[in-house]
């Protein structure tokens, strides 16, 4: 599945995007927190929604919200008494972000293990790719982990690339893809018609 994620401060922007990433993706990801969203604006948006929507937790979850989404993706340091209190019904994205280096094997799986302790629907796991053998290995890791939990494995910046290009033919749940790359929410993050050029060649 294709997630395009909207990290936009500008309402009537947003709205834009809104409606062409409904358009374009399987899913889309907002960033509420950023946004500032009105409970006007709210209402507005979800009388529009056609397609899933994933809540990104960039600060304090906010209540009104939940009642709306169908995925929350929230930093793996959140208290678990807070994580307890998010509705069963919403899809849990616990999140673990490294911007400096893609940690060994072993410690990968140490992070994993961490989030799956913590109730989390999907393992996400963000770092950076210092090299090329850095994404070899994280895909590695995401076909091993994939096979037992829904999981999203990627890595960040230029070398990381291929993990975004690639990771939907190693198990990877969604993929993160904007509409235009100066949209992009993470380095290395590619556009969502590019992505969709990228599977329709690698699976005709």
């Amino acid at each position: 599945m294709i997630c395009i994620p909207i990290n936009s401060k500008n309402i009537t922007h947003f709205f834009r995007e809104f409606k062409h990433a409904q358009n374009i993706g399987d899913l889309t990801e907002i960033w509420f927190d950023e946004l500032k969203i009105s409970s006007q604006n709210l209402n507005k948006i979800f009388v529009q929604k056609r397609k899933p929507i994933i809540y990104k937790v960039t600060k304090a979850i906010d209540k009104k919200i939940l009642k709306y989404v169908d995925y929350i993706d929230v930093d793996i340091s959140l208290p678990q008494a807070a994580i307890d209190k998010i509705p069963k019904k919403i899809q849990k994205i616990i999140s673990f972000h490294d911007f400096e280096k893609t940690p060994p094997d072993e410690e990968l799986k140490k992070i994993a293990a961490k989030i799956m302790r913590k109730k989390a629907d999907i393992v996400k796991i963000a770092t950076f790719a210092n090299n090329f053998a850095d994404s070899i290995r994280m895909l590695g890791f995401l076909a091993g982990l994939s096979k037992r939990k829904k999981a999203i494995c990627v890595c960040m910046g230029k070398e990381g690339k291929i993990t975004r290009m690639a990771g939907h033919l190693f198990g990877n749940y969604l993929m993160y893809a904007p509409l235009k790359e100066r949209s992009r929410t993470a380095q290395g993050q590619i556009s969502a018609a590019k992505l969709k050029t990228i599977i329709s060649s690698l699976c005709p």
